[in-house]
């Protein structure tokens, strides 16, 4: 081509196509394919590049035409033709390049320098671009000016092995003048990418409106060519910042988006890219909406794990945003993070676990409870401690006993076999009780194929510590033949054995002597010493006896010789040795024909163990008696007696022998018959009644071989037997009349009606079938000595309610032990104005507060001041917690309902029943002792009940209402016993003090109940109906058994947390009749079957079939202990069912329960006042009362 010509180059392709050329200020014009065709008058020396369209072909219809027109020598270069709308520009496939060379003068004083980027490999490509093709072009360093070695490529040069130079050009000779290139600077570049990081790690999670941050990292070669670049759902533009370290490159594109909504949700790339070396990394973004909690399960609500395993994980499935507050509770202990893990594994890390994710700033919490189980192994307790083969006496009763602990609770088997060796294997533990019996022909025990007559298998489980223990006992009624035992544990996690080898022996344990025929022989007597030893145990028996001088030392004391040693200072007797085949045992006999005095002394026999190889020893000492004939201690005295009395008369003689003896009654020997006893081998001889004709000599005669004696004496009786008939006829009359006057008096007590008894004005009072207390109460002592307190040791405090007639005040008071301490009180107090009756009434109660005494579950009287210079007050005991049914309500929101199996827990229901069983009435009264309180705890306790945290801190257990029901039952069986009837047992007069400890109170405490809902009222009188039986409601009968009904009531609020009785139910006349029919209420949610069949024993309609107080103490008390509990229930929800209650040895059933139809609890919120007490001393009839009271004696009680 030639200068300032017009050049043409045309493509076509299959998509839209583009051009580009090398010199970017030449200047490009688009036309259409008219414009093209139409001449267009252009200036001399116009340069412009003409870009149209041109007429396409098959298979490719797109055209593009390029006219170059006053193309200059600068425009010489490649010239690109490419696919418009690709972004990839590959040459030869989706572009097409030509070279065109453009003849011309070269100026090259007009370019500027080009920087050559290249990396350090072995050339760099320097494009020497020339206007003239074969052209010889060199390439020279600016510095030097020496040519390099260099390969044409026309139109480019190729230097191979570049050193560090700064600077290169391109020289060329046309026409005998020498042309120069613009200068090339060569910059030497890194390419490899070592390693990309995102941060922060891991997918991003955020909240609509939070910011975005990532942080895109590039550790590159130094002075590498880096790309770095941002793929996101919103992409936005982002500079990237380097930072050179000492060996490497730092590139960092950090990606911020200031305000990200849901739309930001999606995969984030970072693309590095460095020449042809490009690495990307993933993270992902995800935006909420809002905070959210979700909580699952990963393997169910009940996990098991075996004891002894190293480690475990309690997993829970956990999506969160953000990231909550985690807490693990076993017990209210805290763990955290989202899986809690357990090292070494034991029974006590079984139990309830809860999991707590708690956002505080969304107020948002979420609870999943699982109940962990740890499967315990079975280990047999008496492979440890017992012999497994010690001898077991001939014809003896036997029992064997395996305990086997595990979980679940192993199942016992017994087995047997002949007797014969036994190996036992132990490959499988180092320790001698996980050896295993490697024997064979086992079979089980039945009572028809055993060897041995067996009486019984017993087999008992129970609960010690928490862990399961079974008790299984073999009963071997005659132990007859040696055989082998074995008994068997087993459960779904292990199995355990224990081998017993029941060898029977006629030997008292397996080594005896026997000396005949006694230890004290008389002289010239013969003497066997027989010595036994069985030869399962036993071998090389050896009979010795001792010196008598070896057994005192040098002081002349006696020592005690070691088995070991006594072959040292003894010496050995022959005796004769032989095997009892039926026995299988050797005996070994010594025998002295005629013992003399010098034969006395000790004498040894000698055995050595089988199994151990030591020598054991067994002493006897002969002591040598010579003969003595008999002779009387006392002689036979003469008697006098009266017909009808009794006859005794003793023989005391002694010899040497024994001397035998015999009676005689006038020469006539006396046998024992009717009316006549010889005792003591016929020492004692004894006449029952006696007669005329028992009257004479009576003989005592004494033989043995030295001879006999006699001794006599004279009886003389006195009286007739007319009069001792005459005696028996007085005492059958004086019988006779004696049942009758006690039947009389029966029939009067019976036939009392229990109504026509005043109602008194105390809650508490006599039994009815006495006079009332109160009105005995001006005849009760008051001993102001031990009662009294001065009123300037008081500092009152607030008013913690009022009540009837007066008011309940806090109180502090110095204590005489402690000078400088103070301790909280309770002062009741009258109000002001308060008349005369009303101040005996608080004396009254005062005396009856005395009379009862103290107890750990009543609020006791701690003093009073009674003296006139001041108001009358009555100190009691004051309780932190207040009353049980505020408190209950209080802690419905931290009620675990299930039961807390902790050694704590335990260990705490154990105390608390131990003090229960304690006798308070032995306390007597406390003058000053004000160590009592519940704010102090009594000493007399301190050593039962440990002090626990502030009951407000602690969660309310199922364990923690029955124990309140065991305390209030233990309280009412106090008051029972000293006849004491409360009338307004509930639970708003059931105080809580430290320790969990309950108290019954029978004062106003901090409500009044004038303002009372669970009162009806007329007048100013309120009766508390939800809670009195019918027989106090229709006939005003107030007994025990009626405070047995109140106290059914009260089980019903504590299980169902403080709610009021009878929800939703109008209390009315229909509510008495219906009452009185049989129709009760509903069990509570949280009542076990048990509990709800204590209430209903305690709503009985009959009240003799109520239980006593008594009754319910053990009853209560076997369920605190879960003896009657099933161990696997945990959690308790009851509906209305026949059940029955055992008490002691028979049992308490009821019919199908007709209940009220209530409405749910939770729709009816419950009425709350303040933290008060009531006052249940104001129980007075009310003409409302009588109107029901007499309608339904007339409609119900005397209708059959």
């Amino acid at each position: 081509d030639f200068l300032h010509s017009f050049r043409v180059i045309t493509f076509w392709g299959q998509h839209t196509l583009s051009w580009a050329w090398p010199d970017q200020t030449l200047v490009g014009q688009e036309q259409t394919n008219r414009q093209a065709q139409l001449p267009t008058p252009r200036a001399p020396g116009h340069r412009v590049a003409l870009v149209s369209e041109c007429l396409g072909q098959p298979g490719r219809p797109y055209c593009k035409r390029l006219v170059l027109t006053g193309a200059r020598a600068k425009d010489t270069g490649y010239y690109r033709c490419y696919y418009k709308d690709v972004k990839a520009i590959i040459v030869g496939t989706t572009a097409v390049s030509v070279y065109v060379f453009v003849r011309g003068d070269y100026s090259p004083e007009n370019d500027l320098g080009t920087i050559l980027i290249t990396r350090f490999t072995t050339h760099v490509i320097v494009p020497c671009l020339v206007t003239v093709p074969d052209l010889n072009v060199t390439l020279h360093a600016v510095c030097t000016l020496h040519r390099l070695h260099s390969q044409a490529v026309p139109p480019i040069e190729i230097v191979d092995s570049v050193p560090m130079i700064i600077s290169l050009l391109c020289v060329a000779t046309l026409g005998g003048k020498e042309y120069q290139s613009t200068n090339y600077l060569i910059h030497m570049t890194g390419s490899q990418i070592y390693d990309v990081k995102l941060f922060p790690e891991g997918s991003v999670e955020l909240m609509v409106g939070e910011a975005l941050t990532l942080n895109c990292t590039a550790l590159v070669e130094f002075d590498a060519g880096v790309d770095i670049q941002w793929s996101y759902p919103r992409k936005q533009d982002t500079k990237p910042h380097r930072e050179a370290l000492s060996h490497a490159t730092e590139a960092v594109r950090i990606l911020t988006i200031h305000s990200v909504n849901v739309t930001d949700t999606g995969p984030y790339s970072c693309n590095v890219t460095s020449t042809d070396t490009t690495q990307t990394q993933h993270t992902q973004v995800i935006v909420y909406e809002k905070p959210f909690i979700s909580l699952n399960y990963r393997n169910g609500p009940v996990m098991e794990v075996t004891a002894g395993q190293k480690s475990f994980k309690l997993q829970v499935n956990v999506s969160a945003f953000p990231t909550p507050e985690t807490q693990w509770m076993k017990r209210m202990r805290m763990h955290l993070n989202h899986a809690l893990e357990i090292k070494d594994v034991c029974q006590e890390d079984s139990g309830l676990y809860t999991v707590v994710l708690r956002n505080r700033a969304a107020a948002l919490e979420r609870r999943l409870n699982i109940t962990l189980v740890v499967n315990v192994p079975p280990q047999i307790h008496e492979k440890e401690v017992a012999d497994p083969s010690s001898p077991y006496p001939s014809d003896s009763s036997q029992t064997l006993t395996c305990t086997a602990y595990g979980f679940p609770a192993p199942e016992v088997s017994w087995q047997w076999r002949a007797w014969g060796p036994c190996v036992l294997n132990s490959t499988q533990s180092r320790l001698r009780s996980d050896k295993i019996a490697d024997c064979h022909n086992w079979q089980d025990i039945h009572l028809e194929n055993a060897m041995n007559e067996i009486g019984s298998i017993d087999t008992t489980v129970e609960v010690v510590d928490g862990r399961q223990k079974v008790v299984s006992r073999l009963h071997i009624g005659n132990a007859s033949v040696s055989v082998m035992y074995k008994c068997s544990a087993e459960n779904k996690v292990g199995k355990d054995e224990r081998l017993i080898y029941f060898y029977v022996t006629t030997i008292p344990e397996g080594f005896s002597v026997d000396v005949q025929p006694s230890d004290n022989p008389l002289e010239q007597e013969k003497v066997s010493l027989c010595c036994s030893a069985d030869n399962y145990t036993y071998e090389q028996l050896q009979w010795y006896r001792l010196d008598p001088q070896a057994l005192q030392d040098e002081q002349g004391k006696h020592q005690e010789l070691d088995c070991r040693s006594v072959h040292l200072y003894a010496y050995t007797l022959d005796g004769q040795l032989s095997f009892q085949d039926l026995s299988n045992s050797w005996v070994l006999d010594f025998t002295i024909p005629s013992v003399q005095l010098q034969d006395e002394g000790h004498y040894v026999c000698e055995a050595q163990s089988r199994r151990s190889g030591e020598k054991q020893c067994l002493f006897r000492y002969i002591s040598v008696k010579a003969p003595e004939a008999p002779r009387y201690k006392l002689s036979l005295t003469n008697q006098t007696v009266n017909v009808t009395e009794s006859l005794r008369m003793e023989c005391n003689a002694e010899g040497r022998p024994l001397p035998r003896l015999s009676w005689f009654k006038d020469n006539q020997p006396l046998h024992q018959m009717s009316g006549i006893q010889l005792q003591d081998s016929n020492r004692t001889l004894s006449i029952q009644r006696v007669t005329e004709e028992d009257a004479g000599i009576y003989t005592c005669t004494a033989c043995n071989q030295r001879g006999c004696v006699h001794s006599s004496a004279a009886v003389q009786v006195i009286g007739s037997s007319d009069k001792a008939n005459v005696e028996i006829v007085i005492l059958i009359g004086t019988g006779v009349i004696a049942v009758f006057f006690w039947a009389l008096l029966i029939l009067i007590f019976c036939n009392v009606n229990p109504a026509d008894i005043k109602t008194g004005y105390l809650s508490i009072i006599m039994d009815p079938g006495e006079v009332p207390l109160d009105e005995q109460c001006e005849y009760l002592p008051y001993d102001s000595s031990q009662w009294e307190i001065s009123r300037d040791k008081f500092r009152l405090g607030k008013v913690l309610g009022h009540g009837a007639f007066g008011k309940v005040i806090e109180a502090s008071i110095y204590s005489i032990s402690k000078s400088n301490s103070l301790d909280t009180v309770a002062v009741k107090m009258l109000k002001d104005g308060a008349t005369a009756s009303e101040h005996k009434a608080l004396m009254s109660e005062l005396k009856i507060l005395i009379h009862i005494g103290n107890h750990l579950n009543v609020v006791n009287l701690l003093g009073a001041c009674t003296k006139p210079n001041g108001p009358l007050m009555v100190i009691v005991e004051y309780c932190k917690y207040g009353n049980l049914s505020n408190f209950l309500r209080a802690k419905r929101e931290f009620f675990l309902p299930y039961r807390d199996r902790s050694p704590k827990t335990q260990s705490q229901v154990r105390r608390m029943i131990e003090a229960g069983r304690i006798d308070q009435r032995a306390l007597g009264p406390r003058l000053f002792n004000f160590s009592f309180f519940c704010s102090s705890h009594d000493r007399s306790f301190s050593h039962l009940l440990s002090p626990v945290e502030d009951l407000w801190k602690t969660p309310l257990t199922i364990e923690d209402l029955i124990c309140y029901s065991f305390q209030v039952a233990r309280g009412m069986e106090f008051l029972a016993s000293r006849k004491c009837i409360h009338r307004d047992l509930a639970a708003r007069n059931i105080l809580l003090s430290e320790s969990n400890i309950v108290k019954i109170c029978d004062f106003g405490l901090a409500r009044d109940i004038y303002k009372d809902p669970d009162y009806v009222r007329k007048g100013n009188a309120r009766l508390p109906l939800k809670w009195m039986a019918p027989e106090s409601i229709f006939d005003k009968v107030y007994t025990s058994q009626s405070d047995v009904w109140s106290f059914g009531v009260l089980l019903w609020e504590i299980f169902s947390l403080g709610a009021s009785p009878y929800p939703g139910v109008q209390i009315d006349e229909d509510f008495c009749k219906r009452l009185k029919d049989g129709v009760r209420m509903r069990a509570p949610e949280t009542a076990s079957p048990e509990i709800y069949g204590i209430m209903l024993a305690c709503w009985h309609g009959e009240p003799k079939e109520r239980p006593t107080f008594p009754a319910l103490v053990q009853i209560l008390g076997d369920l605190l202990q879960d003896n009657s509990l099933p161990v696997s229930s945990l959690y308790y929800n009851c509906v209305p069912f026949a059940g029955c209650v055992f008490v002691g040895p028979s049992k308490l059933c009821h019919p199908t329960v007709k209940t009220f139809d209530e409405f749910p609890l939770g729709k009816y919120p419950q009425k709350t006042s303040q933290d008060n007490q009531t006052d249940s001393g104001m129980v007075l009839a009310s003409e409302e009362f009588e109107r029901i009271e007499h309608k339904h004696r007339g409609s119900c009680f005397y209708q059959e």
